[in-house]
């Protein structure tokens, strides 16, 4: 039997994955949001063929993309 993994080591792995992607430098284009948790689309813009796709079960992990989202949103805004 495997073991579950709790919700807080969900969310490590997802938060890891979403500062991997903000370090290669990749952004958010898009996001759609289902009874599952979401479904993440980031764009590298040196790399416009090739976009990554990502889901987000849990709430933390969507807190933690929406900080990221919204930073992004701030950056545009100040350029």
């Amino acid at each position: 039997m495997s073991k579950q993994m709790s919700e807080h080591e969900a969310f490590e792995l997802e938060k890891l994955d979403i500062e991997r992607l903000v370090a290669q430098g990749y952004r958010i284009c898009s996001v759609r949001e289902h009874l599952e948790g979401a479904h993440v689309t980031w764009a590298h813009p040196d790399l416009p063929e090739e976009n990554v796709e990502q889901h987000v079960g849990t709430a933390s992990g969507r807190k933690w993309f929406s900080h990221i989202l919204i930073r992004q949103l701030q950056e545009q805004r100040s350029a």
